[in-house]
């Protein structure tokens, strides 16, 4: 059975939700950066970016990687395969997005101290 067009899918929807999930994250750390200067807000935000941004390429290919693995040697339906594959790599990129924005408040935190 082929694989590849049941990978992008999944690969996709994860980069879609993660993406989505990190936004809403990202509202927030604004709201948690409130009476931080500039220079520590910045630097806040960029931690979280650059963290989101390698956690997301992480679980693309960790959700392409577990779609091809459950059709190939489970012998699994391709739907079932992507739904499966994008919850739990959104799961997991959603608990590395969150790890993602306490590093970077205490990045700002470390910044603030250190003045």
């Amino acid at each position: 059975m082929p694989t590849k067009i049941p990978s992008i899918v999944s690969s996709v929807l994860t980069i879609i939700f993660l993406i989505l999930f990190g936004l809403i994250l990202t509202f927030g750390q604004v709201v948690m950066l409130n009476g931080f200067s500039e220079r520590e807000g910045n630097a806040s935000l960029l931690t979280a970016f650059a963290c989101q941004g390698v956690g997301i390429i992480l679980c693309a290919f960790l959700s392409w990687w577990l779609t091809k693995l459950f059709i190939q040697k489970f012998n699994w339906n391709g739907i079932l395969s992507v739904i499966l594959s994008v919850i739990v790599t959104t799961f997991l990129g959603s608990g590395l997005a969150f790890t993602s924005l306490l590093v970077s408040i205490g990045v700002a935190e470390a910044m603030w101290q250190a003045r």
